[in-house]
């Protein structure tokens, strides 16, 4: 039906009419156009509009039958009808079908039975003005919010309803858009989507809106247009406040989508099972699932989750598993898994029942599987690193002891001896100087390798530090199997070894103990080793001994020893003796060399070769160095006070000491301490010791020549130095090593060598002192080859302050 313009003022101005007008309708009602189509059209968009309505349909019976007026479509139309009917006196009737949300059936019959009435006049052609006012009061009074828009969402009508649930009064916002301020970051779309609304279009969903007092509140919205001619000219908004069901309905809902996101984002697996007796099939997996294990849902769904440990069955935390399973309780375990390609991946599993509503049932398992290998990967390197040693692979002092304590156990048990057997590599030190530091580790790689072919699988090979190794055999059913073993590794160490395109010849000194015979602790086993290797030593090296008692008389093992020179720094077991330096042109003493030696209270004087090594392996050398430097440095300033001629003194630094980062620092600690004129101080040098890292050696030299003293290259000629470093190097002096003095008057060739060695320092502005001279002839030929000074027995032999001090007196004389 065409829609009828107003007409005269009493209808425009009539309060329904204009109510009518306002909602969009095609035409203005008055007593004289009430057709039942029209009636019908306005009502049916009225009530699809209100929430939770699908579709509802109009159908009017008189004396002649039944025929239906119009019906409107918001849904599917899949929810149960209501059917609300009015009869009039007159005969006739209305039936309105209303398909809509169950919760909504209550609400809508009482308002629907309200309504039908005035539809029900209306389309009977009775008078409208009385009907149409009561049309009018139940909007106003409807329970629901109702608003009616201009096209661009600004509001025109509002109800009582809207007033109370909102707070706001509706005449205050009249011309402002109500339906999209909530402040939720959804309002631009949601403006959009209402905007966007044609004709036979409508919007349903929930809203977060706002009251006047700030507070938000949700509520359930419909949005229908008005139309005229297909174009929008009205939105008809109706809310209805959620109620408190239907809150806890949201709230379930959206905890149940925050839930399944979490599941859906976790890193972890997850799994989740049947709880059967007989069947605890998967029935769900999360993507992260699918990623550690390479099994897509589908592959996975109906299967058990034991299919991850495949065949390896023998794991012990798989039993806390299965009684976690049948106890219905939580489990936690550290597996080996595999995925689809067959890699293993240790998995860190936790599943935790899931009990029924009343929870008393459990009906699910959920498994979180967490790949950890990683983890377990580094806390066994961990473990590696704490009980082998870093260089060689072999076991560490740590690993040793239990190794030995486990060997005399099963000794214990069996009835057979356990033995132990302690190697040291002769002359390391030599080759590891001449060689290199890179050299001497790839010797001690080497030495292992071999020394672990020599033993069963059940043996240890360890390395206790330095050059030091330790064999514990097990299962021996003679003492006599020892020294077969023993032989057996001086044999293979007898090959040479091939390093850097040279044969390198080692030999070891091998000391044995036996259990149950020598001891029953390991400390002890290993020290009576000990003892008997260096018997070994004592007796030229390259053997092996078996511990006997009486070699532990009157001997200090190389495990004491350590403890022993602590003890020695304390209590001032250790001395200074002095070497003097003559000038072999005026054959006067410019300086001396100071020696430490040990004067042990049980074995007498010891002399550096048989502790330097130890105190060097310890770390001690870094503490005994630092003494003999203040006490020779004490010694000089002592001489020059007491009137002797003031005489260069000569220390000699060890590699360990040398590296120390802040050794500058320690030096001009003890020349402030001591007096001494740093001009008078040389610090003596291997050649070997600068070579190695050379940048930092070049700048420990010269912050110690800003400090004033000299520097002096010792053993020069034993190493592989070049012209170019000893040019970088601030040198002030080169040391000839006493190998090539010693035949320097029989021998040309190192005559030759001397000679060059002294006109190459003489042309690079270098002082030369040969070591080693034992006679006349030596120190003649030296001082033709206008060599600067010498030391040796020819001279003096080291002696202490005193008879160093007789010796510049007698000269003087």
């Amino acid at each position: 039906m065409e829609p009828n313009q107003p007409q005269g003022s009493d209808i425009r101005e009539h309060p329904v009419s204009v109510w009518v007008a306002q909602l969009g309708q095609f035409l203005q009602l008055n007593a004289e156009d009430t057709g039942r189509q029209t009636v019908a059209s306005h009502l049916l968009q009225l009530i699809v509009a209100m929430p939770g309505v699908q579709e509802a349909r109009i159908c009017w019976q008189d004396l002649t039958g039944a025929d239906e007026v119009g019906s409107v479509s918001a849904g599917d139309g899949s929810t149960p009808p209501l059917t609300v009917q009015y009869k009039g006196d007159d005969g006739f009737s209305l039936l309105l079908h209303v398909r809509a949300h169950p919760l909504m059936h209550a609400t809508l019959k009482s308002w629907l039975q309200g309504m039908l009435p005035v539809a029900a006049g209306l389309m009977a052609g009775a008078k409208a003005d009385e009907d149409i006012a009561l049309f009018s009061a139940m909007t106003a009074q409807s329970p629901f919010a109702v608003l009616i828009l201009n096209a661009a969402g600004e509001l025109i009508y509002a109800n009582q309803a809207y007033a109370v649930s909102s707070g706001y009064c509706p005449e205050d916002q009249r011309g402002q858009q109500v339906l999209w301020r909530s402040g939720d970051g959804f309002d631009n779309r949601l403006r959009g989507q209402l905007l966007a609304l044609k004709e036979g279009e409508c919007w349903e969903g929930e809203i977060l809106s706002k009251r006047a007092d700030g507070r938000h509140f949700w509520e359930q919205q419909t949005v229908s247009v008005l139309t005229h001619n297909g174009t929008v000219t009205h939105l008809v908004a109706i809310r209805r406040a959620l109620s408190h069901a239907q809150r806890q309905l949201r709230e379930v809902e959206q905890a149940l989508l925050l839930r399944e996101q979490a599941l859906v984002s976790s890193s972890n697996g997850i799994m989740i099972t049947r709880s059967d007796a007989t069947d605890h099939s998967i029935v769900y997996v999360n993507p992260a699932f699918e990623k550690i294990t390479g099994y897509s849902a589908d592959e996975v769904i109906g299967r058990e989750g034991r299919f991850l440990v495949r065949d390896d069955l023998q794991q012990p935390d798989l039993e806390e598993i299965r009684t976690a399973l049948r106890e219905k309780r939580a489990g936690t375990a550290l597996l080996r898994n595999y995925r689809k390609d067959g890699t293993q991946f240790w998995n860190e599993l936790h599943i935790s029942p899931v009990k029924d509503a009343q929870g008393a049932v459990t009906t699910h398992f959920v498994s979180v599987i967490n790949d950890v290998s990683e983890r377990v990967r580094y806390q066994k390197e961990l473990e590696y690193q704490a009980t082998h040693d870093s260089l060689t692979g072999l076991a560490n002092r740590s690993l040793l002891n239990d190794r030995i304590a486990q060997a005399i156990a099963w000794a214990k048990r069996s009835g057979l001896f356990a033995g132990v057997l302690l190697l040291d590599l002769d002359h390391f030190k030599l080759i590891n100087d001449a060689s290199g530091h890179g050299a001497g580790d790839e010797m001690l790689r080497q030495v292992a390798a071999r020394l672990t072919q020599c033993v069963r699988d059940t043996d240890t090979v360890a390395r206790l530090g330095g050059d030091e190794f330790v064999v514990v055999l097990t299962d021996l059913a003679d003492t006599a199997d020892i020294d077969v073993v023993a032989e057996k590794i001086l044999q293979t160490l007898a090959r040479p070894i091939l390093i850097q395109d040279q044969e390198i010849f080692v030999t070891a000194s091998i000391g044995t103990s036996v259990y149950p015979r020598d001891g029953d602790h390991g400390e002890i086993l290993l020290r009576y080793a000990d003892i008997a290797m260096y018997r070994v030593k004592e007796h030229g090296r390259n053997s092996v001994r078996q511990f006997i008692p009486e070699m532990g008389q009157n001997a200090i093992s190389r495990l004491n020893m350590e403890a022993a020179m602590r003890r020695g720094l304390e209590q001032n077991e250790f001395l200074l003796h002095f070497q003097p330096k003559i000038d072999l042109l005026t054959r006067k003493v410019v300086g001396a060399e100071a020696l430490i030696r040990w004067q042990h209270p049980q074995i007498g004087l010891i002399h550096p070769v048989e502790f330097i090594g130890i105190a060097e392996e310890s770390g001690l050398i870094i503490q005994l160095g630092e003494w003999v430097l203040r006490h020779a440095c004490e010694q000089q300033v002592r001489w020059r006070e007491a009137g002797m001629p003031e005489l260069q003194m000569a220390v000699n630094m060890s590699s360990r000491q040398f590296r120390q980062d802040d050794l500058a620092s320690r030096v001009a600690q003890i020349i402030a301490d001591t007096g001494i004129r740093p001009a008078r101080l040389t610090l003596e040098l291997t050649e070997s010791m600068v070579m190695q890292d050379l940048n930092s050696t070049l700048a420990t030299l010269r912050s110690l020549k800003n400090l004033g003293v000299s520097i002096s290259l010792d053993d020069f000629g034993t190493g592989y130095s070049s012209l170019s470093y000893l040019r970088r190097f601030p040198i002030d002096e080169l040391k000839i090593d006493k190998s090539f003095i010693n035949d320097i008057h029989t021998n040309p060739d190192d005559a030759a060598i001397a000679s060059a060695v002294i006109a190459m320092s003489l042309s690079l502005g270098l002082d030369v002192v040969a070591e080693g001279i034992e006679n006349a002839e030596q120190a003649a030929q030296l001082r033709e080859m206008k060599c600067h000074q010498g030391q040796g027995y020819y001279f003096s032999r080291p002696v202490e302050a005193e008879q160093f001090a007789a010796y510049i007196r007698r000269q003087e004389d």
